[in-house]
């Protein structure tokens, strides 16, 4: 072996034992570097409430003004869309020309038979009806408060009963002794029934966590000989959830 073999074969020998420690360091497996902590938003972290639950009272006004009370419930299906429930009881729905016909009985009575007469209505409703709320979003969940406007549709059924009472000489005469003064009331003015009921409306809700509702509504009953048209203030309170 000549002096230029044995010198090419010293410099591989010494190429392998520089090159050995650095190729097994390149194959080692590193460490997977640290993921970057999240800054949590706070804002989108609390989500919006999904649904709420309160209670409502008023004032009606039919043939006379009147009180109301009732539940009102809600699901939040999308961004400001809603669907709402709402159930309660409006004491007097007797509109003035069912008020003017049962007068008008008793003029009869006075004319026919010379004795005083007087007659009162009185016709409360029981309702429940479903529809959707356009309303804003708002604050997140439990996060400040605001006002926020929105717009109702509803759909239902009312359950009617009307209470006459009619005096002749100051006698009660409602039951089946006014047949005997040639009067036979209808079920218009006698009885209860049970009618399809649609509502619109629009309000304010004060408060996001815990909230005010002040709003009108238009409610329409389909009772026996014309409709009955009230006009509802309505006042509420609630939470969401």
């Amino acid at each position: 072996m000549n002096r230029v073999t044995r010198l090419l074969l010293t410099a591989a020998f010494g190429a392998v034992i520089l090159l050995a420690p650095l190729t097994a360091l390149a194959q080692t497996t590193l460490p997977p570097r640290p993921a970057p902590t999240a800054v949590a938003d706070e804002d989108a972290a609390a989500p919006h409430s999904r649904w709420h639950l309160g209670v409502t009272s008023g004032a009606t006004q039919v043939g006379r003004t009147s009180t109301l009370a009732g539940v009102d419930f809600g699901i939040r299906l999308r961004r400001g869309l809603h669907i709402v429930f709402e159930g309660g009881r409006m004491s007097d729905v007797v509109t003035q020309s069912r008020i003017d016909e049962a007068n008008g009985y008793m003029a009869f009575v006075r004319d026919a038979y010379d004795v005083t007469a007087e007659a009162s209505m009185r016709g409360n409703a029981l309702f429940a009806m479903a529809g959707l709320r356009l309303i804003p979003d708002g604050a997140a969940r439990g996060e400040g408060s605001g006002v926020r406007p929105y717009a109702t549709a509803m759909v239902g059924f009312a359950r009617v009963e009307y209470n006459p009472r009619f005096l002749v000489d100051g006698q009660d005469i409602s039951g089946g002794a006014l047949g005997l003064y040639g009067v036979t009331l209808g079920r218009d003015l006698l009885g209860t029934t049970n009618k399809l009921a649609y509502s619109g409306g629009a309000g304010f809700i004060f408060g996001d966590t815990w909230y005010l509702d002040l709003g009108v509504r238009l409610t329409r009953i389909h009772t026996t000989d014309h409709a009955t048209n009230v006009k509802r203030i309505v006042i509420g309170m609630g939470r969401r959830f």
